[in-house]
């Protein structure tokens, strides 16, 4: 019997989305892999047959990162990468912050006042609570 793993690797080679799948597990992985700084001026771009496509924010990046080729390819070699070229690009932003990691206030009953006359002139019951909720949390939104 094959282990569900080896029958996953070979439906991906078959359907030929095996790099684009490991791309993706490389961008979630990215900033714990390479840590801040790095992570937040580099980002995978591409994956084709062992090479890896980098983009970098800036050209003194760029030269920086350059020196560290050898020692990326050791980090990402789980992934498959055998080689790096890097360009200058779009970086992908950090992820966002877990939903427990915002920290709301309580709605006060001034606060629940106007947002009920905030809302008061509008007909359609869906549109009403989608402005009601957005409303509620950009005012529960501790800055």
């Amino acid at each position: 019997m094959k282990r569900a793993d080896t029958l996953l690797a070979s439906i991906l080679r078959n359907l030929r989305i095996e790099e684009s799948v490991c791309t993706e597990r490389m961008k979630r992985e990215w900033a714990d892999i390479f840590g801040k700084p790095l992570s937040l001026h580099m980002s995978p771009a591409t994956f084709k047959k062992g090479e890896l496509l980098i983009n970098v924010d800036s050209p003194m990046w760029l030269q920086q990162i350059s020196f560290y080729k050898e020692d990326i390819i050791r980090k990402l070699q789980s992934f498959g990468v055998r080689a790096v070229r890097l360009r200058l690009g779009r970086v992908l932003p950090e992820k966002k912050q877990a939903k427990e990691d915002v920290r709301m206030r309580p709605l006060t009953s001034g606060d629940i006042s106007y947002i009920e006359a905030t809302i008061a002139s509008v007909k359609d019951p869906a549109l009403k609570q989608g402005i009601k909720q957005a409303i509620e949390k950009s005012v529960a939104f501790r800055r």
